[in-house]
């Protein structure tokens, strides 16, 4: 909704690309809770969805939830590249592939590079497609899709590791596991600046995803 306000254009016309991606975010939730990934109990505050309903069930819903994404899509008539770059951000060359890396960390030593691999592609790779996904949908210019990424790319990032700070828990992917608070604290705040940069080119109308970037900052404080 903050691209297509970035875009001078109404948030409406992006609902489509809005569900999908929630679709693939409660799917991806649900399927990272279940035993064989990690093996979580709770999700907000309330039992894990296969705690609540068993494990096949909620294999089964997080399949549903992914396919519906796409019918969303495909409903609305989204063009052929928007679900093909939905397929991409879902699949092993973001999403899927980073889940996979984020199982097989070793339990000793890890390389900062491989976290914030791990990130790109489990984080910020869907908030790239949201905006990207938006701007597509409104037809936008190539420069402005490009501003979009960008900002996409560093505040999904930033997102992530304040996720990571609030956790406190460096036995999980973490950021933690390779830098101290101070250095993550450091990295989050440039992450913003450059996010917050990246939106220049486009103009007056950046203020909901401008808010979004410094509220992030403000959860350092």
């Amino acid at each position: 909704f903050g691209a297509a306000e970035a875009l001078g254009d109404e948030p409406d016309r992006v609902l489509p690309v809005a569900a999908a991606v929630e679709l693939v975010h409660a799917y991806s939730l649900v399927h990272d809770d279940l035993p064989a990934m990690d093996d979580a109990l709770q999700r907000r505050g309330r039992p894990a969805l296969h705690v609540r309903y068993g494990e096949a069930t909620a294999i089964l819903v997080g399949d549903a939830l992914l396919a519906e994404a796409f019918l969303r899509l495909a409903d609305e008539a989204a063009p052929a590249g928007v679900i093909a770059r939905l397929a991409e951000a879902a699949g092993s060359r973001a999403l899927v592939g980073g889940q996979a890396d984020d199982l097989a960390l070793p339990s000793e030593s890890v390389e900062v590079a491989t976290i914030l691999s791990i990130h790109a592609r489990k984080t910020a790779a869907l908030f790239r497609f949201a905006v990207w996904g938006a701007g597509r949908m409104l037809e936008a210019s190539s420069a402005s899709l490009v501003a979009l990424e960008r900002f996409a790319d560093h505040y999904g990032m930033a997102f992530q590791l304040v996720d990571d700070l609030r956790d406190a828990d460096p036995t999980e992917c973490s950021i933690l596991r390779v830098l101290s608070v101070d250095e993550v604290r450091t990295r989050v705040e440039a992450e913003v600046e450059a996010a917050l940069t990246a939106l220049e080119p486009l103009g007056a109308h950046t203020g909901a995803l401008r808010g979004l970037g410094r509220s992030l900052a403000g959860r350092l404080t």
